[in-house]
């Protein structure tokens, strides 16, 4: 074979070698995980998942990771997110509140219990340390989910159908708290009249006068046009809220180390772009609405909101050592 035949033969064949290389980078596989939400496409949830496709992608390139995103309690609420992640069917990806889950794995309701954290910056210090580490491993054992990322960090206040602008407007209040038990003993203890009722029967319960409020953070307030029931906003800031991001175990088996560590990489990174988010949205959401003469808001005093930590807090050390959560308590007060 002549010098050129060979030099065109080995031309062919790096192009040859190059196109099948292409060819496999082409036919990279695709896997689908299906994201749940109550909320539309711009609440903060669902820009944590857009953010969490967008970074899994770009810290691995073993395959493609795409969401499929069912919105607007399209799948139900999160209660229902969290039966379907455990049978590993239906939603494999869902920011689920840790009331919902307490049922099912009892240690978890301390990640969001109220006046847990000294303010926002201690609650993301918390966040970054191990303080968690062991509930998280319960949570994948005992419900097989597993906490990829931490977003929330809005402030839970009160929201009723009538003024309620201090300790003594807020006695006997008929409002709907979260599910987990230590809700119900904090408002007990300040005063309130609480309730556990499923979050998407909140309005009408308002409207037909079964309960007069609840307590929930500006965002959510907004979405779920609660307004439109309860128009009066009492700024006490009782809790500032830890949502996790979850992905079913079910599915993060599948992934192979390296996209597993990617998994994880981006749901911490996506969780803290949905804090941002959610900040940021809390104020222009509930300004749109007071610029609109739909709600009134009422700040509590520094006073009253002393007088509520005051009541509260019998009751919130009782339910830690019920729930021997004493050392993550300490742990998490401890955090500097």
């Amino acid at each position: 074979m002549s010098f050129l035949s060979k030099k065109r033969a080995l031309v062919l064949g790096v192009a040859a070698l190059l196109s099948a290389f292409s060819s496999i980078a082409a036919e990279k596989k695709t896997v689908t995980l299906s994201a749940a939400s109550m909320f539309d496409k711009d609440h903060p949830f669902t820009q944590t998942y857009i953010k969490f496709e967008e970074l899994v992608n770009k810290y691995q390139d073993e395959v493609k990771v795409e969401l499929k995103y069912s919105l607007n309690k399209a799948l139900g609420i999160e209660s229902d997110y969290l039966r379907f992640m455990s049978q590993g069917e239906s939603v494999d990806l869902a920011i689920i509140s840790p009331s919902h889950i307490a049922q099912r794995a009892p240690r978890i309701a301390i990640v969001d219990m109220p006046l847990l954290f000294k303010d926002l910056a201690h609650r993301n210090r918390v966040l970054d340390s191990a303080v968690f580490k062991d509930i998280e491993a319960d949570l994948i054992k005992v419900a097989n989910i597993r906490p990829i990322g931490y977003a929330g960090g809005a402030s839970r206040s009160i929201i009723s159908n009538k003024p309620v602008r201090n300790m003594d407007e807020l006695k006997g209040l008929r409002l709907r708290v979260q599910g987990a038990k230590i809700w119900s003993k904090v408002f007990t203890a300040v005063g309130a009249a609480p309730s556990v009722i499923a979050y998407d029967e909140v309005y009408s319960a308002i409207q037909t006068g079964v309960i007069q409020g609840l307590e929930n953070e500006k965002v959510g307030y907004a979405q779920m046009r609660f307004y439109e029931v309860a128009p009066y906003y009492t700024v006490n800031e009782h809790a500032i809220t830890v949502r996790p991001l979850f992905m079913s175990e079910k599915a993060y088996k599948k992934f192979s180390p390296k996209v597993q560590a990617a998994i994880l990489k981006a749901g911490a990174e996506a969780g803290k772009f949905g804090t941002e988010v959610e900040l940021a949205l809390a104020d222009k959401e509930i300004n749109a609405l007071v610029d609109k003469k739909l709600v009134t808001v009422h700040p509590f005093s520094d006073a009253d909101k002393a007088k509520f930590r005051e009541l509260a807090t019998p009751s919130l050390l009782e339910y830690v050592k019920e729930a021997k959560l004493e050392d993550v308590y300490a742990k998490i007060q401890a955090v500097k």
